[in-house]
């Protein structure tokens, strides 16, 4: 197991940029539990660094990377933290390529426009892997999904839910209403007066579209919604987190679907 090279260590050290990220088409994967689950994904890593104090279970870990033809490398414990995003490194990462934004128009996706905290876009993919949602939307200025924050925030759910980043969320509406005419596009809008818990039923294809919490959703998307809904609260608080809202709508949407 030979140390990684200085070179290589300081291209590591930028990728929490997304330009460096998007140049070298890769990112870094930090954790015992993300780089476990590497190893079973459809995602193509390059290789994985250990750090010298490594753990048992990070070694072992490194272990079950070289059984599977897989390069591991050693960096000294300053250099590892210095590469680490994290506040408390986990002794391994992993830098895996970025895989291609391909996508054919699913018949039931979520759509996120202008999330642009990567920690609640991560919350809100661990939602979507939880309910069973296999297709994010990613439109506007939202966070990218392989910023560290946003992948740490997943806890590993960006390796089974299917992110499409859309230069324009509105076109790819459009195709997909031009595609599923007999499908729904509901959208959270506070002023809607259709409540999520009015939803009884739902359509073979649907997809449910969320905006930022401070601007919601823009005239351009909004303009394809064909089912403005709100979620009831109280009023005493002044607004949801997006993550929050999007968790809840999720759980009631996708709990109407498998009811039917």
């Amino acid at each position: 197991m030979e140390y990684l090279s200085k070179a290589e260590q300081a291209r590591i050290r930028v990728l929490d940029k997304k330009k460096e990220r998007e140049e070298q088409g890769r990112f870094i994967a930090e954790g015992l539990k993300i780089c476990s689950e590497l190893l079973s994904s459809s995602f193509n890593i390059q290789y994985a660094v250990i750090s010298d104090d490594a753990s048992s279970s990070a070694l072992s870990l490194a272990e079950e990377y070289e059984q599977a033809g897989i390069e591991v490398c050693k960096a000294g414990t300053t250099a590892f933290s210095r590469m680490s995003d994290a506040v408390n490194p986990q002794d391994i990462f992993a830098i895996v390529e970025i895989p291609e934004s391909s996508i054919n128009i699913p018949q039931t996706f979520l759509a996120l426009e202008n999330i642009n905290d990567p920690g609640n876009l991560g919350t809100i993919l661990r939602s979507a892997d939880w309910f069973g949602m296999k297709h994010v939307i990613l439109g506007g200025n939202c966070a990218d999904p392989f910023n560290p924050k946003a992948i740490r925030a997943s806890m590993g759910s960006i390796l089974r839910v299917q992110v499409h980043i859309e230069e324009s969320l509105s076109k790819f509406l459009h195709e997909w209403k031009a595609r599923y005419s007999d499908g729904e596009l509901f959208g959270l809008i506070v002023e809607s007066n259709a409540s999520l818990k009015d939803i009884h039923q739902l359509p073979n294809a649907w997809g449910l579209i969320m905006g930022s919490e401070s601007h919601g959703l823009s005239p351009e998307t909004s303009s394809s919604i064909t089912k403005p809904i709100r979620i009831d609260g109280t009023d005493s608080a002044e607004s949801l987190n997006v993550g929050i809202a999007t968790g809840i709508a999720l759980y009631h949407c996708m709990n109407v679907q498998s009811g039917q």
